[in-house]
């Protein structure tokens, strides 16, 4: 109970010492509503303070969700080359394949006929997707 009465009293004597002093002209106080110009200038550069500080974040947020984009397509592309170089299937090597031989390759070694009539882009998608599922 003292505490909230100290606290009153301290307050109740801030508002008073500033009154007096906007009053008496020591404290300028251009619109006349007993807060001092120099704290209506100090809370509005905090509210630009914040209001930078919140664009900031956003942008560190923004730029962050890029660097884990980038930092996945890095990881998926290590993975490709990890496997290239111990023999995987990759799309590259299927690239260098002819459409008949992907076929023959999809049918002989993997058990999967596909459709003649798909795009080879179709069906280097698909006989690599089946290489990767087993």
């Amino acid at each position: 109970m003292n505490t909230i009465a100290v606290i009153v009293i301290v307050a109740i004597l801030i508002v008073g010492v500033t009154i007096y002093l906007v009053k008496t002209n020591r404290v300028a106080d251009s619109d006349g509503d007993y807060i001092p110009d120099v704290v209506e200038d100090a809370v509005e550069d905090v509210k630009e303070f914040a209001d930078d500080v919140k664009e900031t974040a956003k942008e560190i947020k923004k730029r962050a969700k890029a660097v884990k984009a980038e930092l996945a397509d890095v990881m998926e592309e290590a993975r490709d080359v990890t496997d290239a170089l111990k023999g995987k299937v990759t799309k590259s090597k299927l690239r260098t394949m002819t459409k008949k031989e992907l076929l023959d390759h999809s049918k002989n070694e993997l058990g999967e006929k596909l459709d003649s009539g798909l795009s080879k882009t179709n069906i280097i998608n698909q006989v690599y997707a089946i290489h990767h599922n087993k």
